[in-house]
């Protein structure tokens, strides 16, 4: 219950609701426009920081390197054609089935696996995440602000107020939001009607540069108003509640998409296909059932989507704990695209499943000459040699990454365990405060920031940057108090 509720907040409250949809005109930033003077940059980020921040106490992300590697890649070729491609972004996603994707001030776009599960293809997925990229370039929170300043710029420092009290109580914040918004709501619906329809617009310009298909919006909404006439009550998808879908909407979005016919498509659709199948797996709340569909399904034969049906298969196997069959299948994969780096992961993780870490490592070595920055791989080799009793090894590994500019929790995680395991616990804490930072636990990131000064020896160097690390990260607390 608690995680619906940060979740609903976030898309209710961020981009507030919509009862209904109409032709709206494109409203583009103007120049000079004072967006931005009521919150600066800086402050927008670390506003979308706090939430993230909140998020991850509250919700337990999908922590698989290879969807989450996939997810990026995707996100970030959709910021590379954007109108704000040096903004920094991070794409996260939320284990939940319901169909869904949210954007938070300073770039922090989440996505329910229930998204990509009910996508068809890979350009859809990719349309409602050029939807969501285009609500931060665009700054649609601020500029909502800013028209709620001119009439009130008190109400709207109560608002922004509101919608942080929501980052750290979620029941409180809705309180707080709903009483300073009581006075203004038709003002905001009018305000977010053209937001939604400029996002649209900017979403298709994105898709096309991107190399998708702009066809893949309208397709994607259609599909999502048809299947919304079997829902009732609160059963309502959450993406229909905060980006409703009317047929004047869907109808704009064909209008537009034929101006932008299919021109050297360039999606990955196997790679697509296979992390549905690993997520619609890593989800699935019956096993053995979920194997008899793939069973069914691969006796007919009659599946366009065949390759990635078996792999799931296997990888359904390997979750039920037949490693022999698991194996068997995914070696049929390997035989027919033995360069498709999924499959090689699988085959690993069968093995390290199995207990046997060697052969496991044999199989990471070999793809790190074919994918040396692959980060998935990486970090799948990290664990393994961590289990091996090598951290040396997983230790280098695990900074290349943070060169390549992977800094995610879960690598600052493993660099604290692998520094410990190598017998030098001042860096050992240091690495495990970054974790802490970055899933906002400030207060435990200071302390191990304190004992790893107190184990610092000999390295003026070291302890002077670890010093200067201290008093950033306090500066960040008081910053988040104050907020």
């Amino acid at each position: 219950m608690r995680k619906r509720i940060v979740i609903t907040l976030l898309t209710l409250f961020i981009w507030p609701v919509v009862n209904n949809s109409h032709a709206a005109d494109i409203a583009l930033p103007e120049i000079g426009d004072s967006a931005g003077s009521l919150i600066s940059p800086q402050q927008e980020y670390r506003i979308g920081q706090a939430f993230f921040w909140r998020l991850q106490q509250s919700v337990d992300l999908v922590d698989d390197p290879e969807v989450n590697s996939y997810l990026n890649r995707l996100g970030q070729r959709l910021v590379t054609h954007s109108d704000s491609p040096s903004l920094p972004f991070h794409f996260f996603m939320v284990p939940d089935t319901t169909v869904n994707a949210f954007a938070a001030p300073g770039g922090f776009i989440g996505v329910n696996s229930g998204l990509l599960l009910t996508s068809q293809q890979e350009d859809e997925l990719a349309s409602v995440m050029a939807h969501e990229i285009a609500h931060v370039t665009q700054r649609h929170l601020i500029r909502s602000f800013e028209k709620d300043q001119q009439s009130s710029l008190p109400r709207t420092a109560a608002l922004i107020g509101a919608i942080l009290l929501a980052t750290a109580d979620p029941e409180a914040g809705a309180a707080a939001i709903t009483v300073v918004q009581a006075s203004g709501v038709q003002a905001r619906i009018d305000h977010t009607r053209a937001h939604e329809a400029e996002a649209d617009n900017l979403g298709m310009l994105n898709l096309v540069r991107s190399g998708f298909d702009a066809q893949a919006m309208p397709t994607f909404f259609e599909r999502l108003q048809q299947s919304s006439r079997f829902y009732t009550g609160n059963a309502v998808p959450e993406f229909l509640r905060s980006h409703p879908v009317t047929t004047s909407r869907i109808a704009e979005a064909r209008g537009r998409a034929v101006n932008y016919p299919l021109t050297g498509q360039r999606s990955d659709n196997l790679q697509f296909y296979l992390m549905r199948e690993k997520l619609r797996v890593m989800s699935a709340t019956n096993l053995a059932e979920l194997q008899q569909h793939y069973l069914n399904v691969i006796t007919k034969g009659n599946n366009r989507n065949d390759v990635a049906v078996r792999y799931g298969y296997g990888l359904a196997l390997l979750a039920m704990g037949d490693y022999n069959k698991a194996r068997a299948e995914i070696d049929a994969l390997i035989a027919e695209d033995d360069e498709r780096l999924s499959y090689q992961l699988a085959a690993a993780d069968i093995e390290v499943a199995r207990g046997r870490l060697a052969e496991a490592l044999n199989i990471y070595q070999r793809n790190q000459r074919l994918y040396p920055d692959d980060h998935a791989l990486s970090m799948k080799q990290a664990v393994v040699l961590l289990q091996s009793r090598l951290p040396e090894q997983a230790s280098t590994l695990l900074l290349e990454q943070l060169e390549l500019g992977y800094r995610s929790a879960q690598t600052y995680k493993l660099l604290a365990q692998a520094q410990s395991d190598m017998g030098k616990p001042s860096e050992a804490h240091s690495w495990l405060a970054e974790y802490y930072y970055s899933a906002g636990r400030l207060e435990q990131a200071i302390d191990q920031l304190k004992l790893a000064i107190k184990s610092a020896r000999g390295n003026e160097y070291q302890l002077a940057k670890m010093n200067a690390r201290l008093v950033n990260v306090e500066a960040a607390l008081a910053q988040l108090k104050a907020l």
